[in-house]
C-alpha cells in the first residue's frame, strides 16, 4: 500500500491517494483538480471518498468526476452538510472556514470565494464497517461523527485516514449546528482503540500515531475542544 499526499486549497487540506500501485482511491479532493489529476496520471482511479463534505474537502470533485467517471462515496448521515455549506456561502458570500475565517477574509477575501462550478452533492452512500476494495487492498470505513454527522475515517493496512476527526493534539473543530463535542470524543475513543502503531493521517497537517495520542484524551475532554 502506498499513500500519496497532496496539500491543496486555502485551508491546506490533505488530499490522500491510496493505491496498490495500479488502482487508486482518492480521498478528500479539496481543491486544485489539475494537481490531483497529475498526481494520479499513472493510476486507475476507481472512486472518490469524502471523509466529510465541508467545502475544503470537496471543491475538486466536479472536475475529477468528469475526468474519471467514478462514484463519490460518503456516509449516509452526511447528507445535510453540503446543503448547509451552500446555504452559508449564499448568505455570507464566502465559505465558513471556522476559526480561520476572520484571518483569511482580512488577508484576501477572494480566498474564501466560491468557484464558478460547485459539486452537485450527489454521492453513493457507504456505511460503518463497509469494505472498499482498491485493487489488491481492502479498506474499512469507520463512521466517526462529531465534526460532521456523517464523518468517516478509513482504515487500510495499518494506516488510518482520520479526516477532521482526529489530529495530533486532539479532535477536530466542533460547534453548532452540525457538529458536537461529546460525539466527536466518542469517535476519537473508538479510533484510539486501534493498535498502538496505527499511523494516523489527518485531513490537515502532520501525521501521528494511536500510541502518541491515546494518553491525552482526558486532557482534551477537560479543555472542551
Amino acid at each position: 500500500m502506498t499513500l500519496r499526499r497532496l496539500v491543496v486549497g486555502v485551508l491546506q487540506t490533505n488530499c490522500w491517494i491510496v493505491t496498490d500501485g495500479a488502482e487508486a482511491l482518492v480521498v478528500d479532493p479539496g481543491d486544485q483538480p489539475e494537481r490531483i489529476l497529475a498526481a494520479t496520471a499513472d493510476l486507475h482511479v476507481s472512486a472518490i471518498l469524502l471523509t466529510h463534505a465541508h467545502f475544503d474537502h470537496v471543491l475538486a470533485v466536479p472536475e475529477l468526476v468528469d475526468a474519471w467517471a467514478v462514484p463519490v462515496l460518503a456516509h449516509t448521515a452526511e447528507s445535510p452538510v453540503w446543503p448547509h455549506e451552500l446555504a452559508t456561502v449564499r448568505r455570507d458570500g464566502h465559505w465558513d472556514a471556522g476559526t480561520a475565517t476572520v484571518r483569511l477574509l482580512a488577508a484576501d477575501p477572494s480566498q474564501l470565494a466560491p468557484p464558478d462550478r460547485l459539486w452537485d452533492g450527489a454521492f453513493t452512500p457507504v456505511e460503518d464497517l463497509q469494505e472498499i476494495h482498491i485493487g489488491a487492498l481492502t479498506a474499512r470505513v469507520l463512521h466517526t461523527p462529531g465534526h460532521t454527522p456523517g464523518g468517516i475515517s478509513l482504515l487500510v493496512d495499518g494506516h488510518l485516514l482520520s479526516g477532521d476527526t482526529l489530529f495530533p493534539g486532539g479532535p477536530g473543530l466542533t460547534g453548532p449546528p452540525l457538529s458536537d463535542f461529546p460525539t466527536i470524543i466518542d469517535s476519537v475513543r473508538r479510533l484510539l482503540e486501534l493498535p498502538d502503531g496505527t499511523r494516523i493521517h489527518p485531513g490537515h497537517g502532520l501525521d501521528t500515531t494511536v500510541a502518541t495520542e491515546r494518553p491525552h484524551v482526558h486532557e482534551w475532554i477537560a479543555r472542551g475542544w
